[in-house]
């Protein structure tokens, strides 16, 4: 009889022993495949020892040939028994496995059971496995992973069945290669076909090979011409069919899809099928909102593919973790390129080592003739290696990769993809991780782009050990920015939140907790900034839109870099830095993100966002264009209050053009506003390949200043009054108002006694007397701690009404602000001093760890106003937006203070 197979995905009986326990604990039924931590909330974050039961009737005429019980993976240790006899065991969590269960099998009904273990790192439970030495990924992140979780079957067939078939595609020759393995030595004279099948579905080439008794493995050639290439605008797949005859009889057959594509490096570029190609990639955990690591379909798959691809991208980095096939399957008929992982381990052991090659061994026999695979990285930010201080790992880490060179030389290889202070040692791609705030960071940002296209000496390892030609293509293969997901489209069919919203709290100070995120926004009133947590929600998509056109814009202006990987695709749990959420539900900028997600971007670079009305815009601007064909000259339309129009030259792929810089004249105004310039980049037959735009604050001309006497116990602070055209006090009894950088016991008199203040504190310091003892109110650097948002990000805002209705926008700080924004934060105020007091502020995360940035309180018989925002940095008057917030903070102050405005010639006198 011919091969035939019987599904055992569905129900299985399910007992958990749990952690070093004794006996069976109450039993359970479980859905397989799926890890035991989405199925039971008690499990939820346990891994320990379970026990799967499973019957099923196998029909006699199977016992003919071989019975052979089928695994994608288990993790991460499993021990099969076929009724009650162990049939064997299999160590490692990620990669297929079968076990010839024949002997075991009668025929009518038969138990399969499944003793799982999920390691735990004592020592007394697991001695030979511990945890830490096994590849897991990032389960030491979102939680362990247990159980069965990819499909089970069992499959008839003979004994010396096909059991790995590996296919080889050169694009520039057409020739194929298919590598044939057996179950065990061929028992007869075998006959091998290999049919080659179009895209169309056409068979275009054939090969046959008389094999003899005893052979283990063959490889059979043969010859396309005119090959169609696999890329991710046309993924054309081939289909190889292998047919094995005896005595004129099909024994066994297997279908496998392939493409012919080409990757390689050349000069500091990456090429795909001979010509330039620009990476635009996201990260993805590969993790799902109700089954964690199990795809709920093969629907959801393409679904969240479709969506990458909307966005712009053109390749995905699967994170650390070999993914369910049908990930691969999906990649390749939608069009998109994979850069794949080894999941890492704990720390480097002997054992570990060879676990970590055998698991890589085995995801290249897996997933090897997926033509979406363009790149394989062995280690990821140094994880479960010592790579800065062990000559050793460094070493061993070297001979990985040639080792892999030499296995799958069509493909890529990093070894390890590094975040400070770790480095390369030998790799085929220069990538760096690197996150940065912005636009608090901007200038952090800045500087790495510039070092990493300068080909920092931080890339390769320091220690004389490492060898690189200079030219392998630059790439920040991790960045990103938070921007929060809607928590009620997160909820599962019956209207409960995730499990994992109790998770997260273990992670930087309790931040990644998203439980009681609506409770906290309207217990810190943001509802009295934003008017709804929808609207928060909203404005915290479009911040982290902002920072990633900044952050993309700024790579592209660099010709050297070859790409990037955004952090990530789907946020992933508690993580909240995707472009789409967990469920794959879309942010609030997935119709625009393509814009500047793309192979053509315009890209203008504004200095500043923040402009007095009559000066004049300079704008830098340049045009980047990342693969195939090159760009004929065509027109840059610039849109606005002041259009224009620029002729462009032709651009080769793989290049930027420089346009220059376009001066603009900004029109007079009479109140602040937001102003946009669009661009439109046409070819010359009109049609639009590429669209920008840039936004920046327009201010009028500066309000005479209120007549208020002004008075500061810093000399240069003085200056900076006058030259603002505040009216001098000659001493702080004769002021109305007093400007002070620190907190002294003189300045906590005046107020006292019924004196005005702004206090602009620029290093820590206690806030005492201002605020209750009880409060603990100090200025606290961001530098060294969460508030300073580079990963986790924060979201800062300002009140925009009142005294600070001239500021334009919010009420989210913008670029606008990029001048002004604190190094330093007001920690310890209360949720009463959030009603109203604090004018701006800003929070972590999930809404946690809320600081003030401009707080004001009544004191003793007077009132003070303090804020951190860096106002004193430009001279005075240069920047609008640091200017009408020094002025905002001085009406706050003066409130109800009845001092009438100077005539102009008593202020000139002044």
């Amino acid at each position: 009889m011919k091969k035939a197979r019987i599904s055992l995905d569905g129900m299985w009986d399910f007992q958990y022993l749990g952690s070093g326990a004794a006996a069976l604990s109450g039993k359970r039924s479980i859905l397989v495949p799926s890890p035991w931590q989405a199925r039971f909330p008690d499990l939820s974050m346990r891994g320990g020892v379970a026990v799967y039961r499973r019957t099923v009737d196998v029909p006699a005429a199977w016992l003919e040939q071989r019975v052979f019980l089928h695994f994608g993976a288990v993790f991460h240790i499993a021990h099969v028994f076929v009724n009650g006899a162990l049939i064997g065991s299999h160590v490692g969590g990620f990669l297929p496995f079968h076990l010839d269960v024949t002997e075991g099998v009668a025929s009518g009904r038969v138990e399969i059971e499944v003793r799982v273990e999920s390691p735990t790192d004592d020592p007394s439970e697991f001695p030979h496995t511990p945890f830490a030495e096994m590849p897991f990924g990032k389960q030491s992140w979102y939680g362990p992973l247990s159980g069965i979780w990819q499909s089970v079957y069992l499959e008839c067939n003979v004994p010396d069945r096909l059991t790995c078939l590996r296919v080889g595609a050169d694009l520039d020759s057409g020739d194929i290669s298919a590598q044939l393995k057996f179950e065990r030595a061929l028992c007869a004279r075998t006959e091998a076909v290999v049919d080659v099948l179009d895209p169309q579905g056409a068979c275009v080439a054939s090969a046959r090979a008389e094999l003899a008794v005893g052979a283990e493995h063959a490889t059979l050639r043969a010859h396309v011409a005119e090959p169609q290439s696999w890329s991710p605008d046309a993924p054309n797949l081939y289909t190889l069919r292998v047919t094995m005859l005896r005595d004129g009889k099909t024994l066994d057959e297997r279908d496998t899809q392939f493409g012919f594509r080409k990757i390689e490096t050349r000069g500091g570029k990456l090429y795909l099928n001979g010509k330039p190609f620009y990476l635009r990639a996201a990260l993805d955990q590969d993790y799902y909102p109700d089954t964690i690591c199990t795809p709920p379909s093969l629907e959801f798959i393409e679904d969240r593919f479709r969506k990458a691809k909307a966005l712009g991208l053109n390749a995905l980095r699967c994170h650390i973790k070999a993914p369910d096939p049908r990930y691969y399957d999906a990649a390749d008929r939608l069009g998109l390129l994979i850069w794949a992982e080894l999941p890492n381990g704990g720390y480097s052991t002997e054992r570990s080592r060879e676990r970590k090659e055998t698991t890589l061994k085995g995801i290249i026999d897996r997933d090897g003739n997926h033509p979406s695979i363009f790149c394989w990285t062995l280690i990821n930010e140094n994880w479960g290696v010592d790579l800065v201080h062990d000559a050793k790992h460094r070493a061993w880490l070297r001979r990985l990769y040639l080792w892999l060179k030499a296995y799958d030389p069509t493909r890529l290889v990093v070894d390890n993809s590094p975040l400070a202070p770790s480095f390369h040692v030998q790799s085929d791609l220069a990538d760096y991780h690197f996150y940065a705030a912005i636009p608090d960071s901007r200038h952090d940002w800045d500087r790495f782009v510039d070092a990493l296209a300068d080909r920092g000496d931080w890339l390769f390892s320091p220690e004389g050990d490492a060898v690189t030609t200079g030219e392998e293509p630059l790439l920040c293969s991790e960045f990103g920015n938070w921007g929060l997901p809607d928590p009620e489209k997160l909820n599962d069919a019956d209207g409960r939140e995730p499990w994992w919203f109790e998770t997260g709290h273990d992670w930087g100070e309790g931040v990644m907790y998203p439980h009681g995120v609506q409770n906290r926004f309207h217990d810190w009133s943001l509802d009295r900034v934003f008017g709804s947590f929808e609207a928060f929600i909203e404005a915290t998509q479009w911040q982290q839109f902002r920072a990633l056109k900044y952050e993309i814009e700024a790579m592209r202006r660099r010709g050297e870099i070859a790409g990037y990987v955004i952090t990530e695709l789907t946020d992933c749990h508690w993580e909240s830095n995707g472009l789409l959420d967990m469920r794959s539900n879309t942010r609030a900028f997935h119709d625009v993100f393509h814009t500047i997600n793309a192979d053509t971007v315009i890209v203008p670079r504004l200095e500043r966002a923040s402009y007095w009305s009559g000066e004049t815009l300079e704008l830098p601007l340049k045009i980047a264009h990342g693969g195939g064909e090159a760009l004929e000259a065509g027109t840059l339309e610039i849109l606005s209050d002041w259009p224009q129009t620029i002729s462009t030259p032709r651009i080769e792929a793989g290049s930027v053009a420089d346009l220059g810089v376009m001066s603009l004249q900004l029109p007079d105004v009479d109140r602040p506003s937001m102003r946009r310039i669009s661009f439109h980049l046409r070819t010359p037959d009109g049609s639009i390949v590429a669209r920008n735009e840039i936004e920046f604050a327009l201010h009028p001309p500066r309000a005479q200043t209120p007549g208020y006497a002004l008075w500061s116990p810093e000399p240069d602070m003085r200056v900076r009054l006058q030259a603002l055209g505040y009216r001098l006090a000659l001493s702080i009894h004769d002021a109305d108002i007093v400007v002070a950088l620190r907190n002294t016991p003189d300045l906590a008199d005046y107020v006292r006694g019924g004196g005005r203040a702004v206090l602009l504190p620029d290093e820590e310091g206690t806030l005492t007397p201002f605020f209750p003892h009880w409060q603990n109110v100090k200025v606290l650097a961001r530098d060294g701690t969460l508030w300073r948002g580079d990963w986790a990000s924060s979201f800062a805002w300002l009140r925009r009404r009142g005294h600070f209705r001239a500021l334009p926008g919010g009420p989210m700080i913008d670029h606008s602000f990029d001048r002004v924004i604190p190094t330093h934060v007001i920690s310890g105020c209360n949720l009463l001093d959030f009603h109203a007091r604090v004018h701006a502020a800003l929070a972590v995360g999930w809404i946690h760890k809320p600081v003030g940035l401009a707080v004001e309180r009544n004191y003793g018989e007077g009132h003070i106003v303090i804020s951190t925002f860096r106002l004193l940095r430009d001279a005075p008057g240069a920047d609008p937006t640091a200017t009408a917030l020094f002025d905002a903070l001085i009406a706050a102050a003066a409130a109800n203070l009845a001092v009438p405005a100077l005539e102009p010639a008593k202020l000139e006198s002044a």
